[in-house]
């Protein structure tokens, strides 16, 4: 006897009714939530470690939240395998443009913060790597959301 179908076959002796369909729907949809949930947070951590260098990392560090992202992708896929397609709905209508003020205040922040990190340096070399930031997120940006 294999040991994974030892397994299988304990674990249904042991949890026949446990696993149903409609409750890996709602682990799927909550690891969904706690992934974007883990996601802002890491975002807020990345923002508050360039303003206040060593504020994160001699906490929490950035290695325990990657790998608490992994785990959480790593289940998601796990779950996403064992609902059929007819479970999931697809939302195939057209998606909003994204508004110019969020982008505009992502980017003014992006200044901020890689201003911020070079204040030792001289102002005008500052300046320089600052357009340049701006320069090659401009190319980036139009050569993977080009519309043809």
């Amino acid at each position: 006897m294999q040991i994974p179908n030892l397994f299988a076959k304990l674990n249904n002796r042991i949890y026949p009714k446990l696993i149903e369909k409609e409750t890996i729907i709602i682990m799927y949809k909550l690891l969904h939530d706690s992934l974007f949930m883990v996601l802002v947070f890491f975002i807020l951590t990345l923002i508050a470690e360039a303003v206040l260098p060593g504020i994160i990392i001699s906490h929490i560090g950035f290695s325990k939240i990657i790998i608490t992202i992994l785990l959480n992708v790593l289940l998601l896929r796990i779950f996403a395998k064992k609902i059929t397609p007819e479970k999931v709905s697809v939302n195939t209508a057209p998606q909003k443009k994204e508004s110019k003020k969020i982008i505009i205040s992502f980017i003014l922040l992006g200044v901020l913060l890689i201003f911020n990190s070079q204040l030792e340096m001289n102002v005008f070399l500052n300046l320089f790597f600052l357009l340049a930031c701006l320069g090659i997120g401009y190319l980036s940006y139009q050569i993977l959301f080009h519309e043809e």
